[in-house]
């Protein structure tokens, strides 16, 4: 399977800056529309989480396209499997948090606690993923002429 590429530049490290950006805000703006009590910060907050959530899916594409073009028993295998675990559980994680807090408003009662915890947790995972992601790159050269 060829590597997504567009005049021969991956396409996959381009992509992934706007999820990792706009899942990575989420949270911040959840919190500060728990401290402040004010809704435009949910707003704000749901409207980053499905905007990287559907942005994540191109960018899901493009890396499991480059995950397929690895040659068999390339020493970065091992990593890769794992940025791809983390990273798809992190977009599950989103996933259930835009699920959960079932429009822009603020979310009451247990949907407030699953969210917050939805988003916490993609974050951690999204962090693990990333670090996985850096290491495929730098340390194995993966995706580089």
């Amino acid at each position: 399977m060829k590597r997504a590429r567009i005049a021969g530049h991956p396409v996959h490290p381009a992509l992934v800056h706007f999820p990792v950006a706009l899942w990575s805000v989420t949270l911040a703006w959840d919190l500060l529309g728990l401290w402040t009590g004010a809704g435009v910060w949910w707003q704000t907050g749901f409207w980053c989480l499905v905007a990287g959530t559907i942005m994540a899916v191109p960018a899901a594409i493009a890396g499991a396209m480059d995950f397929a073009a690895l040659e068999e028993r390339h020493p970065a295998e091992g990593a890769a499997l794992r940025h791809m675990l983390l990273m798809g559980s992190a977009f599950t994680a989103y996933v259930g948090a835009v699920i959960v807090r079932a429009g822009p408003q603020v979310p009451e009662g247990w949907r407030l606690y699953a969210a917050l915890s939805l988003s916490t947790a993609g974050l951690a995972l999204l962090a693990a993923g990333g670090w996985y992601g850096g290491r495929l790159v730098y340390h194995y050269g993966v995706g580089r002429d």
